[in-house]
């Protein structure tokens, strides 16, 4: 199957005459139109990416749900598509973004290409996947294929597999990967690890590839902890962009993967990545035409060279981040042809600006995070629930914890009052607020596609 990506000059000639970019059109070009396209542009002049202006969350958001609701015939949105469902937390409305089957299955050949190619899967591994299908949502087709294509075996595990025959499996098959979202590869150690020590002798586990949700530094201590000497590597993707980058030990190091930031290795062939200034974007449309240098931080902007049917071109990911040089480190796995094309996407998280307000004061997300994450806490998932009381117009506050059950942290006790100072409850707002501790995944509201935990539940504000 041919894996080739699409040149830039391409991608912004369909751009152009497609209902993301262009208000004033109806529906996408058909294969007809694109193909005369391709052909008649000059191949000489250099495309101006910098010209095109940002995409939106909400712009793509709004034009996706007009183009999924229309049954005209001459709507190709509708028609061979993949569609990729995203959202639906906190009570959002999903968004189906539609994906050419085929640019969707030389994608998956590509990223699996990309895989081994990174030396993150080898001929002998045995993976098994915990990854969600059904409701619409396709990880788990998804991660399978790419693993198959990078040269694994895969036993198709899936979500609804109890974490006790999970265990039971990878000890019975000998499987040395296990992959899932952030939050099932925590649950499946977690029950790993209160299991007697002698079937936990008979699980040999030397890898985790999680996706979807990013694994906070207690999850790692804890995964490595109990899966001694296991790697954690990680799958980078979304619906819009489909998969597109990995996070590895062995390409940039262990340090590059604190729980604050992760460092992702991408290939620009394949994915062109510009970070720009989020102050540009207060009061203004467009930001600064030129991005910031090499190793700032910013804004992630992308614009993918796999997708052509329904371009995606310079997309405000909300995330921030900074782009960096591949690390000396990485030549012993990746060969000197490929090198040069490869760059270092350092993730931060989303944009630091957001914040929640309660009980007359605001806390940012970044300082919860470092709260959550402090070691002598032991949290191993957190979530925040905004919400209302029904007698009166007062908003609650409700914070569940799943704690790691080995001791070396502080009591729950402790961990109560300490939560109590930060969040500033206090004896004339304590019945509005709440403080629970759980005691495995299914104690958190997940999102409906995903079944992801969800960090901020916001029902106060829908």
């Amino acid at each position: 199957m041919a894996t080739e990506s699409y040149q830039l000059a391409e991608v912004l000639a369909v751009a152009k005459i497609h209902p993301f970019y262009n208000p004033e059109l109806v529906y996408p070009a058909d294969a007809e139109m694109i193909q005369r396209l391709r052909e008649s542009i000059d191949k000489k002049v250099k495309p101006a990416l910098q010209e095109q202006p940002l995409l939106n969350k909400k712009t793509l958001y709004k034009v996706i749900e007009r183009l999924v609701h229309d049954m005209d015939p001459l709507n190709t949105y509708r028609q061979s598509s993949y569609m990729s469902i995203t959202g639906g937390g906190s009570g959002g409305i999903p968004m189906m973004f539609a994906v050419d089957v085929q640019e969707n299955r030389r994608q998956r050949a590509q990223m699996g290409n990309f895989i081994k190619l990174c030396g993150v899967i080898e001929p002998k591994d045995w993976v098994l996947s915990v990854h969600l299908a059904g409701g619409f949502y396709r990880s788990l087709d998804l991660t399978t294929e790419i693993m198959e294509n990078a040269g694994a075996t895969i036993l198709s595990a899936g979500s609804y597999m109890p974490p006790t025959e999970v265990a039971k499996s990878l000890a019975d098959y000998h499987v040395n990967v296990l992959t899932g979202d952030g939050s099932q590869v925590v649950q499946i150690v977690h029950h790993i690890s209160m299991l007697p020590q002698d079937y936990r002798d008979r699980i040999n586990l030397n890898k985790i590839i999680y996706t979807s949700e990013p694994l906070t530094s207690s999850q790692r201590v804890f995964i490595q902890t109990i899966l001694s000497g296991v790697k954690i590597f990680s799958v980078l993707g979304s619906s819009e962009a489909g998969p597109w980058a990995i996070s590895s030990p062995d390409l940039t190091g262990e340090q590059s993967l604190t729980g604050r930031s992760t460092d992702f290795v991408f290939d620009t062939r394949s994915m062109l990545i510009e970070i720009v200034s989020p102050s540009d974007l207060d009061g203004a449309s467009q930001p600064d035409p030129n991005p910031i240098p090499l190793g700032g931080p910013g804004l992630v902007v992308q614009t993918s060279l796999q997708r052509l049917r329904n371009p995606l071109v310079r997309y405000n990911t909300g995330d921030i981040g900074s782009v960096h040089p591949l690390p000396e480190m990485a030549a012993a796995m990746v060969p000197e042809a490929d090198r040069e094309h490869l760059r270092v996407l350092r993730m931060y998280g989303r944009d630091h600006r957001f914040s929640f307000k309660w009980y007359g004061a605001y806390f940012e997300f970044d300082k919860i995070g470092s709260l959550m994450q402090a070691e002598e806490c032991g949290i191993l998932q957190w979530q925040i629930i905004l919400d209302r009381l029904e007698t009166t117009p007062q908003s609650t506050l409700e914070i569940r914890l799943l704690k790691r059950p080995q001791g070396g942290c502080i009591s729950n006790e402790d961990l109560k009052h300490r939560l109590e100072a930060f969040f500033l409850i206090f004896p004339e707002n304590e019945h509005l607020a709440r403080i629970v501790f759980v005691d495995d995944l299914e104690g958190f509201e997940r999102s409906a596609t995903a079944r992801k935990v969800i960090k901020f539940v916001d029902r106060w504000n829908h």
